[in-house]
């Protein structure tokens, strides 16, 4: 404030450049701010960044210092020439703060590659304009007759180069720096997205008072040009003020929608404007014409208001008023779903980024999903999912600020939504049933064939066996040699009458597991080999496991190791198996070759997965870090097993 009484007295007396008020706001609101800002956070480099153009008022200042000593005075004054020298490029702060302040907020900290590529960018181009103002010999840019001291001679090269940095800077930095708002604030959730939103409405308006002032005539309207710039320079300093201090305190969404529907609405009157002034001054001067094409492109815009807002609104809101669109865009997001779990994933996540909203979830008895994270005091919406007239989960739906508004549009999507929603939930209860009842009738059948087997081997075959030895004693003491002969053909034919049996206990479940229970079954596979060598780490509960699950642990287990001796070339092989949590966990890995990255399932691999999903588990096979391939099986332990081995 102080330069603009000095700047008055010294017109008087020499020529000196015009004061712009666009240079008063840069070097005293964005200063102050800052300052304001810092106060609350002293760490954040954004607000140091925000202070640089607090050097427009010494610049000044110094700059009329030196003309005075030079110019006015019959002496010169002590200093003189640091003033000079300064007012060659001690504007050079805003060639920093305008394009950084966007990258930095609102964290003071640049994040992503491409923000911190483009401020090394800025910084460069930023650094050698000012050190070529720094040199440049031309005069000074408040006292033009003021010349340079540390000028070099015959440098005047160096103007057009520190005007082109300055271009690369200002122009295409900040815009740069803006783009990269834009895809921040469609990121970002909860707080952050509101600081973004204030920061886009500060930049929205000093964009459109940039393209005010170039479409007006600065010989004919100065200070409106001026009073422009003035103007444009307060909307970032003021949407970062409010973001940082109190970004709750307006509806930010809506005013900025209004904002952007206000400057394509703007551009598009403009330019139709333009052109037609530009087409009938060529074509027919004086004509009413002009005007009346104007008055038309002015109705034409007041009519699309309505599509340009619902445009606006889809870009950085999504479908929150359209819930047929909202129906519609979920439903073509779940047909890739293999089962209602994985498209119960796929609903909330879609419903989430069609609503635009932090987050999303869905909680029920039989399905539970969620996407993003809620923002810390806003909470969220419940909406009851009901199917065949019975509640089977809520869906949950994020708010982005507490006192948020609820509309009719967006509470029609959401129920509507929550009816598919809750028909997957249902349709996942019902492959859980299934899953359930397979797996408990997979456990009675192996339960069954272990006690048919139990009583097969123990009671039945060594009673036929006994038979057989007695019919052999009954035909060597018999006198008659055709019934001896008769009764040796009924031995044999019983002997393999025995085998057939001892064929069919075997068949029914693998006879290691009834002599060596599942740990012995397990070491038995690995025992003999030298190469690879083979460990084995087996928990003492695992002896005690329901025949369901020691028949599909066993048969995972040999197939993986055998592919594993078959094809990995490995040179170690490991298997592990553990109870936990009521779960069987197998494990096989080896330090082989590794299962290619797109390989086609075999036969092994099917019956893997089939023996453990017929129990209830999964089957997962992946590659290892350092080389290899680890075979891991899940299995499910039915809960009154699990509470006898607990016992």
């Amino acid at each position: 404030m102080a330069a603009v009484p000095v700047h008055e007295a010294l017109a008087r007396r020499i020529e000196v450049s015009e004061l712009f008020w666009s240079d008063l706001v840069l070097g005293t609101v964005w200063p102050l701010l800052g300052a304001a800002v810092a106060r609350v956070q002293p760490r954040n480099r954004l607000v140091w960044v925000m202070l640089a153009p607090a050097l427009m008022g010494p610049y000044h200042l110094l700059t009329y210092y030196a003309a005075y000593s030079q110019l006015i005075a019959q002496h010169p004054l002590p200093g003189w020439q640091f003033g000079a020298w300064l007012g060659c490029w001690g504007f050079a702060g805003y060639f920093f703060a305008t394009p950084l302040v966007p990258l930095l907020f609102p964290h003071g900290r640049l994040g992503t590659r491409p923000r911190r590529v483009l401020a090394a960018v800025v910084i460069a181009s930023a650094g050698v304009a000012t050190l070529a103002g720094m040199l440049r010999p031309n005069g000074t840019d408040p006292v033009p007759g003021l010349a340079n001291p540390l000028g070099l001679r015959g440098a005047d090269w160096l103007a057009p180069v520190m005007f082109t940095s300055a271009v690369v800077c200002l122009v295409g930095g900040t815009a740069s720096a803006g783009l990269l708002v834009v895809l921040r604030t469609r990121a970002a959730t909860g707080v952050e997205r509101a600081q973004l939103q204030w920061l886009m409405l500060g930049g929205l308006t000093m964009a459109l008072a940039f393209t005010g002032g170039v479409f007006v005539d600065d010989e004919q309207n100065p200070v409106a040009t001026d009073l422009l710039m003035a103007i444009g320079l307060l909307g970032p300093p003021a949407g970062i003020a409010v973001a940082m201090l109190r970004h709750r305190l307006y509806d930010i969404e809506v005013v900025l929608g209004r904002a952007i529907v206000l400057a394509l609405l703007s551009g598009l009157v403009l330019g139709v404007y333009l052109a037609v002034v530009a087409g009938a001054g060529a074509l027919a001067p004086g004509s009413l014409g002009g005007t009346a094409v104007i008055a038309v492109a002015a109705l034409l815009a007041a009519a699309g208001r309505g599509a340009v807002q619902s445009a606006v609104d889809r870009l950085l809101f999504g479908h929150r008023h359209d819930p047929y669109a909202v129906v519609a865009r979920v439903g073509r997001h779940l047909a890739p779903a293999s089962e209602p779990a994985e498209a119960m994933h796929l609903l909330v996540d879609e419903l989430r980024r069609a609503l635009a909203l932090p987050y999303a979830a869905f909680t029920g008895p039989a399905a539970t999903a969620a996407s993003g994270t809620p923002v810390p005091g806003a909470g969220w919406r419940t909406v009851p999912c009901m199917a065949l007239g019975r509640l089977v989960g809520e869906l949950h739906l994020g708010r982005r600020r507490a006192a948020e508004p609820w509309t009719a549009q967006q509470r029609a999507a959401a129920e509507e939504v929550a009816a598919r929603a809750a028909t997957l939930a249902y349709a996942a209860g019902l492959v859980e049933e299934v899953t359930r009842s397979r797996a408990h009738i997979v456990a009675v059948r192996e339960e069954e064939r272990r006690r048919l087997r139990a009583d097969l081997h123990d009671g039945v075959g060594p009673s036929l066996a006994g038979t057989a030895h007695q019919l052999d004693s009954l035909a060597r003491k018999s006198a008659d040699p055709h019934l001896a002969d008769a009764i040796r053909v009924v031995r044999d034919r019983l002997r393999l009458t025995v085998g057939d049996l001892r064929d069919v206990v075997n068949g029914l479940r693998p006879a290691v597991l009834d002599q060596l229970g599942l740990c012995g079954a397990l070491r038995e596979l690995l025992a003999g080999y030298d190469v690879p060598a083979c460990r084995c780490a087996l928990a003492p509960d695992c002896d005690a496991l329901p025949a369901s699950v020691e028949v599909a642990a066993y048969t995972i287990a040999a197939e993986a190791v055998g592919n594993a001796l078959k094809h990995s070339a490995a040179s170690t092989l490991t298997l592990t198996a553990r109870v936990t949590d009521g779960t069987l966990v197998l494990t096989v890995a080896d330090n082989g070759c590794g299962i290619p990255p797109r390989h086609r399932a075999g036969v092994g691999l099917r019956s893997m997965g089939e023996r453990a999903a017929e129990v209830g588990g999964h089957l997962a096979i992946t590659r290892t870090p350092g080389g290899g391939t680890s075979v891991e099986a899940r299995i499910p332990v039915p809960p009154e097993e699990a509470h006898d081995l607990a016992r």
